[in-house]
């Protein structure tokens, strides 16, 4: 008996493995609504949740810690917006730029992480435009 449900459960692990494939799914939505854009972005710079964001990557050219996010509401001037920025469960310091090109893109935030000890380093961080 124990030989068959230890057969059935690894089946079942399994076909989980195989359905579920190795494909990203696309960013959550992120639950920001007092924010006109928001976005939480991997230390890799991935989109993982978004509110009016467009897209996020690492910044070309940089060894670590910059990261541009594009706002996808044309609505929204970054010139005259407050822009919030945190890391995420790091010891680490945080800047974010609005700006109107990064990585050759408009309507965009660069941000800017740093250890304690001021190097860059990639940490996960969540941008919002109030």
């Amino acid at each position: 008996m124990r030989t068959r449900a230890f057969t059935l459960v690894a089946a079942v692990v399994a076909s989980v493995t195989v359905l579920t494939g190795t494909a990203t799914a696309a960013p959550a939505d992120l639950n920001a609504p007092y924010a006109r854009a928001a976005a939480r972005v991997g230390a890799d710079g991935t989109l993982l949740a978004t509110k009016n964001v467009s897209s996020a990557a690492r910044f070309n050219g940089q060894s670590a810690g910059y990261y541009c996010v594009q706002v996808s509401d044309p609505t929204v001037d970054l010139r005259n917006a407050a822009v919030v920025a945190t890391v995420n469960n790091y010891r680490a310091m945080i800047t974010a730029i609005p700006n109107s090109n990064c990585n050759g893109l408009t309507r965009t935030i660069t941000v800017v992480t740093t250890d304690s000890n001021n190097n860059l380093r990639d940490v996960p961080f969540t941008v919002a435009v109030l």
